[in-house]
């Protein structure tokens, strides 16, 4: 390992105070709060990074959001005439969702899908508020969040033609982005006040991400009652009409409410949702927007991200930085959404967090974040876990709408998120009960192919110890693996010594795929799916197969063949030692073979602290920071918040192995770094030296001493501490 090289701990402390005097002619957080550097274009104006663009708060169940013909799986695009605000989203996902409970301010009355499109003008976006002026219509929308409600501010012009439309039957998966398969199957929207400015009423709906059928119920108020109002069906509008259902699937249902406004008049309208039913999402919009005081809500809105913002405080940086690093906090901060009390399947007090998009993508980054800033959010999940387990018979990869999806990306990962919060000391949690979801994912999962496309049973990873060559079979021989240490992590204290031995014993059994004839570029070892029998299938281990594809997800054997992430001693031995290792390991960086900025390879480029090589750890960190993370977007997907958190840590200088207790090292982007745990203790990060060139560890302490491994655990950091780096722009010495 690298021997970081020697530096006092009184030059350091030196040179932070230098910085701090010198401090004020630099650009700085200091200077406005946190809030206001969030910048939600950013992960929108790059498509493929599938951000959303509305506001809403941290794990809030309500995301409004401006929809868009040609919308991306957040059914929305920035070059799109807007057509509508509907008030449930995803943001960052490959395959979107939601789209429902669907208004649209008209002058004139316009029911068809595509026939209120309006070009836009004045378009703003913050972590609180969405603002727009539909210029076909000379009306301003603004529109702020509660948890499960959001309140919208219309301002019309002079007209005797003053429309709010309402689409039951709209939504993501059967409008805007059909290839999902959307339809709706059944529901119903009601006048339900005598003066005609209240409707509600429920969708049920099926399509997009997680399979299944889902019921969205919702209440919505106005601060002006109508001069008119009505219904439709089909496109045929019934004029006084006070309620209106489908009669058959995929009907074309709505309602609409007319008003004479003056110049510049405000609208106000309130709107609730609920998973649960009508009178629950009329209970959420009495509790968390009594009247029409948007400023109030605003305000509240704006308070409640600037106190999840300020957990993590950085300094040193430019605006940009600023920006980007916010941007990204704030979308690690969206998703999954916390529905307890909100759900038709559990009852009041039943912890429910819904929207996992899949925790294949979010157990490597976004848990170990929360765990630090977080916990309860960690604690409420885990104990959501233990409900669906009991409820459901099942806790898949995937959990959305409230259904579970049959097919997984990969493992049983959640399995690594109870491990992570264990290890780190997570409280809140009944562990008995979280190893009894791991005990059942060990002995009754880990079974070979995905969702309805399993192997034979005499043929599975249990009993052969690799999935024999199919869908996905190597990946997830892989992932199982780690699912296997991650399990017997607490069976050593939870379980029995026999469950303890065998879930560890099969987490090594990964080594059975791997072939150390297979070569690539002159370099041998890597996985390789076999035959039932044990024979190896030779494949192009440069491939990239896709999604839900034979041998691998997401990744080719280049990538894949790193993902050992409780045994990488065992991967420099079959390597043949740290110098072929590295040199291997490198070649695949070079050629980019190695797509680092997707999660399966997270944790390749941490590989190189066990060549003894820390310092290509910390240049190839910069350099994906660089090259793919910007104002524009992420790389790729963000991945409900994966690639975010993923350049958060990267930025702060220390990297999670989830679901062990160890950070690698890699030296932090930002002078300052100040992280307020959940247990309100502090940690400081200080880099006073740290620029674009000065990538490099020099030195570290941590706590006043000098550090002489590039990790450190947990408990290095639980009640607080002082991280201290000397960067330079040239790798130290090894000794």
């Amino acid at each position: 390992m690298i021997r970081f090289k020697s530096c006092t701990v009184k030059l350091i402390l030196l040179a932070t105070t230098m910085f701090s005097l010198c401090f004020n002619s630099m650009a700085q957080p200091g200077t406005k709060q946190p809030v206001e550097f969030v910048d939600p274009f950013i992960g929108v104006l790059d498509p493929l990074s599938a951000c959303v663009i509305g506001p809403q708060l941290p794990s809030g169940s309500i995301n409004p959001c401006p929809q868009t013909q040609n919308g991306n799986d957040d059914g929305y695009s920035p070059d799109e005439p807007i057509r509508g605000f509907s008030q449930l989203n995803v943001s960052g996902t490959g395959w979107g969702k939601y789209g429902q409970v669907f208004f649209s301010p008209q002058i004139g009355l316009a029911i068809g899908e595509t026939d209120h499109d309006s070009p836009k003008k004045n378009e703003l976006a913050k972590a609180y508020e969405y603002s727009v002026t539909l210029s076909r219509y000379g009306i301003k929308t603004d529109v702020s969040p509660s948890f499960h409600s959001a309140i919208y501010r219309f301002t019309f012009p002079a007209t005797d033609k003053a429309n709010i439309a309402f689409d039951l039957s709209h939504h993501l998966a059967g409008d805007i982005k059909p290839a999902l398969g959307g339809k709706i199957h059944d529901g119903v929207v009601n006048f339900t006040s005598t003066s005609g400015n209240e409707i509600k009423g429920y969708g049920n709906y099926s399509g997009g991400f997680g399979g299944g059928t889902y019921r969205v119920y919702f209440v919505a108020r106005f601060s002006k009652s109508p001069q008119a109002s009505g219904t439709w069906l089909n496109g045929e509008i019934k004029s006084g009409s006070t309620s209106q259902s489908l009669s058959k699937p995929n009907d074309r249902v709505g309602a609409y409410l007319a008003f004479t406004t003056k110049a510049n008049e405000e609208i106000y309208m309130k709107v609730a949702v609920s998973f649960r039913s009508i009178d629950q999402a009329a209970k959420w919009l009495d509790e968390e927007i009594a009247g029409f005081d948007y400023s109030k809500i605003k305000e509240t809105a704006r308070q409640t991200w600037n106190r999840q913002l300020n957990k993590i405080v950085v300094e040193g940086g430019t605006e940009r930085d600023y920006r980007i690093f916010y941007t990204a906090l704030y979308h690690a901060s969206i998703m999954p959404r916390n529905r307890t009390n909100d759900s038709e399947h559990y009852s009041d007090g039943v912890p429910v967090w819904d929207d996992h998009f899949a925790i294949w993508d979010t157990w490597r980054t976004v848990y170990p974040l929360q765990v630090l800033i977080n916990p309860a959010m960690v604690s409420g999940t885990v104990n959501s876990f233990i409900a669906r387990l009991k409820t459901n018979k099942m806790v898949k990869d995937a959990f959305i709408a409230g259904n579970e999806m049959m097919a997984e990306q990969g493992g049983n990962n959640i399995d690594n998120v109870i491990a992570d919060a264990y290890v780190k000391g997570v409280k809140g949690i009944d562990w008995k009960e979280a190893y009894q979801v791991l005990k059942f994912n060990a002995d009754h999962e880990r079974q070979g192919s995905f969702g309805w496309k399993k192997t034979d049973s005499t043929n599975t990873y249990k009993t052969l110890g690799w999935i024999p060559v199919g869908t996905m079979s190597n990946s997830m021989t892989l992932e199982y693996a780690y699912n296997d240490f991650c399990a017997s992590q607490l069976a050593k204290k939870l379980g029995t010594k026999e469950e303890y031995k065998n879930y560890l014993e099969r987490s090594g059994k990964w080594i059975n795929l791997w072939n150390t004839e297979a070569e690539s570029d002159g370099f041998k070892g890597f996985i390789e799916s076999k035959k039932p029998d044990g024979k190896f299938v030779p494949l192009d281990l440069k491939a990239y197969p896709g999604s839900w594809k034979d041998h691998f997800y997401e990744g080719s054997s280049w990538t894949y063949s790193w993902f050992a992430p409780h045994q990488f001693e065992k991967l420099v031995e079959l390597c043949g030692g740290k110098d072929l290792f590295v040199k291997k390991l490198q070649h695949g960086f070079e050629k980019k073979l190695i797509d680092y900025g997707n999660e399966p390879a997270f944790l390749a480029v941490h590989a190189f602290h066990y060549g003894g090589r820390s310092d290509l750890a910390s240049f190839y960190t910069r350099k994906l920071m660089k090259e793919r993370f910007n104002e524009k977007g992420y790389s790729g997907n963000d991945d409900s918040g994966a690639m975010s958190s993923w350049f958060m840590f990267s930025s702060m200088g220390f990297f999670p192995n989830a679901g062990q207790d160890i950070y690698y090292l890699t030296g932090a982007a930002f002078k300052k770094v100040t992280l307020t745990l959940g247990n309100g203790k502090a940690i400081a990060i200080l880099a006073p030296n740290a620029s674009p060139e000065n990538i490099y560890i020099q030195s570290v302490t941590i706590n006043g001493k000098k550090w002489n491994k590039p990790w450190f655990q947990h408990k290095d950091i639980a009640n607080g501490a002082t991280i201290v780096f000397d960067m330079g722009d040239t790798p130290a010495p090894v000794k």
